[in-house]
């Protein structure tokens, strides 16, 4: 939801924001092809899954969410439509004052406090039909934005949540512009982040209300030591290049298992297999990798080898070694072994296919151990944020990793 959306861009602690601008008309979110629609559906098997599409975008960026939910269309959509009970399930919202009703439309203003700071958001939602609900944020501190939900019964006790949304932090208080400029992915990762931390809390609302209940907030992710799994190549590999698709595997109580980020590029496998495979190197590719160097000669290809790593990014960082062991010749995994690295785990896989290019998949777990101050400040009121961060650093860094790869 657009109005968490505060938590991801801030630099620093503020006191309370005052220079809410109003929205221009709100650019329009189209339905959803039904051969998308249906693609994307197949990929939130494992829990959820996510499209972006136009990443350095901006405000034309779109990024659209879709969650499984353990529970009817009605049920769902009276969680949604309920804005004035969304803190109850959502912390990060300290307030929510419905102002005004017409019809099927209704006026809230939103308090979303985080440490220090407060956003304040006026927005209106709007029932347009049973399986779709919009939301516009007329005036906010973030500056516009706009979502649209779609409620697509599977059965009778299951749904999928689709959550489409735009945004633009450029016309926000400057902490958000600042976030905006910091890297062109910025803003629709945010997007993804936030949306995902949503419809997480709608889903585990809206399951309680159908009869089966989890814990109430429990861990937003876990590493429980399964292997991490890249999506494997189907019919889903079609929604590329238009999009970038992620997965999100979830336990059966809810948590984030894991965050897959997957792009296309119609450059040769080989020169992508290099980059990954040459950790030595990624401080020249990844934005947030300061440093990089193996930690003895540079190793073969058949052997593991480690290297030192120094992250600084305003959401994760740490300092140590890692080891990367190579599984065939086109998947490498990185394992943190010392520092605040340690327990840190990312796989890279390589595929192509003759008709469609070069696809490279990244495929992580969140780590409490490298989140900063301000991911720690954000996550003890909104727990679910943490992981949507992850899928954050991820795109960014996929799409940097396959930067400047031309065609062959």
């Amino acid at each position: 939801m657009n109005l968490l959306r505060f938590a991801l861009p801030l630099l620093v602690a503020a006191p309370a924001l005052s220079h809410a601008q109003p929205a221009p008309p709100s650019p329009r979110i189209e339905a959803m092809a039904p051969d998308t629609l249906g693609l994307l559906t197949a990929l939130s098997a494992p829990g959820a899954a996510a499209l972006v599409f136009f990443p350095d975008g901006g405000p034309q960026a779109r990024t659209t969410v879709a969650v499984r939910v353990d529970a009817p269309a009605a049920t769902l959509r009276r969680t949604l439509l309920d804005a004035a009970r969304w803190p109850e399930f959502m912390p990060a919202l300290s307030r929510v004052e419905q102002t005004a009703r017409f019809g099927r439309r209704a006026a809230y203003r939103f308090d979303v406090a985080a440490g220090l700071l407060t956003v304040h958001a006026t927005t209106a939602i709007t029932e347009r039909s049973a399986r779709r609900i919009d939301l516009d944020v007329d005036a906010s501190d973030f500056g516009p934005a706009g979502a649209r939900w779609e409620l697509i019964p599977q059965d009778p006790a299951h749904t999928l949540l689709v959550l489409t949304s735009w945004s633009d932090p450029a016309q926000g208080h400057w902490l958000f512009r600042q976030a905006a400029s910091s890297d062109p992915s910025a803003t629709a990762g945010m997007n993804v982040a936030v949306d995902l931390t949503l419809a997480l809390s709608l889903a585990r609302r809206a399951r309680a209300l159908a009869g089966t209940p989890t814990a109430a907030r429990p861990d937003p992710w876990t590493d429980d030591g399964a292997a991490l799994a890249a999506p494997s190549p189907g019919p889903w590999m079609a929604l590329h290049p238009r999009y970038y698709t992620l997965v999100f595997a979830l336990t059966p109580d809810g948590a984030v298992r894991s965050v897959n980020v997957t792009g296309q590029t119609f450059g040769p496998a080989a020169e992508v297999i290099a980059r990954v495979r040459d950790v030595a190197r990624y401080r020249d590719h990844l934005p947030g990798v300061r440093e990089s160097a193996w930690s003895a000669a540079a190793p073969g290809d058949d052997a593991p080898a480690r290297a030192h790593l120094l992250l600084r990014t305003p959401f994760d960082a740490g300092e140590g070694d890692v080891e990367r062991r190579l599984e065939g010749p086109a998947t490498v995994f990185i394992d943190g072994r010392s520092g605040e690295l340690a327990g840190s785990r990312w796989r890279w896989d390589v595929t192509t296919d003759p008709a469609r290019g070069t696809f490279l998949s990244l495929t992580g777990v969140p780590n409490a151990a490298t989140a900063t101050l301000l991911t720690r400040a954000v996550s003890a009121r909104e727990p679910f944020l943490v992981p949507g961060a992850t899928a954050l650093r991820q795109l960014v860094w996929l799409r940097s990793m396959l930067a400047g790869i031309h065609p062959g």
